[in-house]
């Protein structure tokens, strides 16, 4: 199966002259979170759509086994699909927007199979928030089945009061039926946008019922829109990864003060104190004491070793050293 990522916007509320995709969660980009959510999918091919500042989304991800599409302008989620249509091989393909770095591999495989399972043509997945505000919600009939998506900007004041939001994650058939669907969306609409959520009205015209699962892991499907946004998703980060490590045995002195990014491996019985950066495919050892005051970097700190206050980059420690007060080790050094 394909994958489309949507990443072609601005992103204007971020207030920034990078595109939103790029902005980072520690040190790692928006969009680099969700490709490693979709590793272990074993996808075909990845095409990502880029749009504004493009250059800059293609050179961050130039190590990346993924293709790209280019939208000239920005016209709404439909019309950048259509500008992966050439580069699209499989019968079946993903669909998805760039500012979900909290989704997970789990979740994206158990759309997948709900999806094959149903059979249909057009599958979405949705979720329920409690305060819905600036997603687009999904209206059903009596039967549940879904009608139409109405977004934010397109809500009635009935509809504002529904829970139930798109996530932005689609699984698609692909053949001509949708591409000319595609070309039937008109842009009368708040945002004058060409919106891919306005298919499952014509597909329903057609007589072709749009499957939607539901969700119930809501926090995974967070847009990131703001800065706002931005730390609340890094924040949620953290607690995920500072849960993986106590629950096999490592402690975490202060959580508000420290960050681990993702690849960080620790092992059983070491301790982080606070002020404590670990970043990139850092790996520590057991029995160590790690800060305070500490930045690590794709690093590989053995068994027993205490590090405070110092900086240690692309380099080896060796069990038993003590490093800090005030050392700088690295790059490619081994203590």
């Amino acid at each position: 199966m394909d994958c489309v990522i949507l990443a072609a916007g601005k992103g204007t509320r971020m207030n920034s002259c990078y595109p939103k995709v790029l902005h980072k969660l520690g040190k790692v980009t928006m969009i680099e979170h969700l490709l490693e959510a979709l590793h272990p999918l074993e996808l075909t091919n990845i095409i990502i759509v880029t749009g504004y500042k493009h250059e800059m989304v293609q050179k961050a991800l130039c190590d990346r086994d993924v293709k790209f599409a280019y939208q000239q302008k920005q016209l709404g989620t439909a019309h950048a699909l259509t500008q992966a249509q050439t580069k699209i091989r499989s019968n079946k393909f993903l669909v998805m927007p760039g500012d979900l770095p909290l989704v997970t591999a789990s979740s994206l495989s158990k759309f997948l199979e709900q999806s094959n399972k149903s059979g249909r043509d057009f599958t979405l997945l949705t979720t329920e928030k409690s305060d819905p505000t600036g997603y687009g919600r999904i209206v059903r009939d009596t039967t549940g089945r879904v009608l139409r998506i109405v977004e934010e900007q397109d809500v009635s004041t009935e509809e504002s009061s529904i829970n139930e939001i798109n996530t932005g994650i689609y699984s698609f058939k692909n053949d001509p039926l949708l591409w000319n669907k595609l070309d039937q969306l008109e842009k009368d609409n708040a945002q004058g946008e060409y919106y891919l959520t306005d298919l499952v009205e014509i597909y329903n015209d057609e007589g072709i019922e749009v499957w939607a699962p539901k969700s119930t892991n809501s926090e995974e499907f967070m847009g990131v829109n703001n800065r706002m946004d931005l730390t609340n998703a890094i924040n949620i980060m953290k607690k995920r990864k500072f849960n993986q490590l106590m629950s096999h045995g490592v402690t975490i002195v202060d959580p508000g003060s420290t960050f681990i990014g993702t690849k960080v491996e620790i092992a059983q019985d070491s301790l982080v104190n606070p002020f404590t950066m670990l970043t990139g495919e850092t790996v520590i050892g057991e029995r160590s004491t790690i800060g305070p005051h500490v930045e690590i970097n794709d690093s590989k700190i053995h068994n027993d070793v205490e590090v405070k206050h110092s900086i240690i980059e692309s380099s080896t420690v060796r069990s038993g050293s003590v490093v800090g007060p005030f050392q700088h080790i690295g790059p490619e050094s081994t203590t």
